[in-house]
C-alpha cells in the first residue's frame, strides 16, 4: 500500500514539475540534468572526509569506506544525463578522466589502510612497506596513462571528424560521375568515425566506464550520416556538419598530437 501510494506522489509530482521545466532556459536545462552527476561528487567527497576522520582510530572501517568508493565507480556510479550531449563533451573528457583516478586513489589508499593493519610478523614490515609503496607507484603511472588517453582519444575524434566533413563536403559539391567513389571515401571515414565513438573515455575495459557519447546519439548521429551519404546536399548534410563541429569544438582543447 505505501509502495503504490509513493508511486503514485511520485507521478503526480512528474506532472507538476514538467510544465516548469520545459518552460525553463537551456542554460537551466543544462544544470538541473546535471545535478545527479554533481550530487555523486559531493557524496564522494563527504565519504573521503569521513574516512580520513576515521583513519588514526579505526583505519580498517576508513579503508572499507575508500575501497568502497571505488568498488561503486566501476560497478556503474551515477549515469549523466543523455541530454546535450555534444555540448557536455569537452566536460565530459574532463570529468570522466577525473573521476577515475579519484576512485583508483580512494581504492588504493583503502587498500594500503587495510594491508597495513593485517597482523604481520615484524620481520616481514619491509616487504608489506615495499608492497605498499609499489601500489602507489602504480597508482601514479596508471593515472597518467588515463590522462594520455583522454588526450589521444580527442585527437583521434578531432581527426576523424573532420576527415568525415570533408568526405561529406565533397559528396555534396561533387559532381554526379564521381559520387561513386566519394560515396565510398564518406563511408569509409564514417566507419572511422563510429569506431572511435564506441569508446569509453577512461578505459579501455567496456563492463564500466563512459562512451564519448551516449549510445542513443551515437545512432542520431549515424542516421544523418548515412541520410547525408545517400542523398548529397539534402538537409541531413547541413545537420551532420554540424554536429561534427560541435564534437570537433568539444576536443580542441585536448589535442595532444603526441600523446
Amino acid at each position: 500500500m505505501l509502495a503504490a501510494l509513493s508511486a503514485l506522489l511520485l507521478l503526480g509530482s512528474y506532472w507538476v514539475v514538467k510544465p516548469w521545466f520545459v518552460a525553463r532556459s537551456e542554460t537551466w536545462h543544462r544544470v538541473i540534468t546535471f545535478v545527479p552527476m554533481t550530487a555523486y561528487v559531493v557524496a564522494m567527497f563527504l565519504v573521503v572526509v569521513a574516512a580520513v576522520s576515521f583513519l588514526p582510530d579505526q583505519p580498517v572501517v576508513a579503508g572499507l569506506a575508500l575501497v568502497m568508493i571505488w568498488c561503486f565507480h566501476i560497478g556503474g556510479g551515477v549515469r549523466e544525463s543523455p541530454s546535450f550531449a555534444y555540448e557536455r563533451l569537452q566536460g565530459r573528457l574532463t570529468w570522466a578522466a577525473a573521476l577515475q583516478v579519484a576512485a583508483m586513489c580512494c581504492g588504493t589508499v583503502g587498500a594500503v589502510c587495510l594491508i597495513r593493519t593485517l597482523p604481520v610478523p615484524g620481520r616481514y614490515s619491509p616487504a608489506v612497506f615495499a608492497a605498499c609503496i609499489s601500489v602507489v607507484v602504480g597508482l601514479v603511472v596508471t593515472s597518467a596513462k588515463v590522462f594520455a588517453r583522454v588526450r589521444k582519444l580527442a585527437t583521434e575524434l578531432d581527426a576523424r571528424a573532420q576527415k568525415l566533413e570533408r568526405c561529406l563536403t565533397r559528396l555534396s559539391r561533387g559532381a554526379v560521375g564521381d559520387r561513386a567513389q566519394l560515396r565510398d571515401a564518406a563511408e569509409d571515414a564514417w566507419d572511422d568515425l563510429h569506431r572511435t565513438l564506441r569508446n569509453k573515455v577512461e578505459t579501455g575495459f567496456h563492463l564500466y566506464g563512459t562512451f564519448v557519447i551516449p549510445s542513443e546519439t551515437r545512432k542520431g548521429l549515424e542516421t544523418l550520416v548515412l541520410a547525408a551519404i545517400t542523398n548529397p546536399g539534402a538537409p541531413p548534410y547541413q545537420e551532420a556538419v554540424t554536429r561534427l563541429n560541435l564534437l570537433r569544438a568539444s576536443c580542441r582543447l585536448k589535442i595532444d598530437t603526441v600523446a
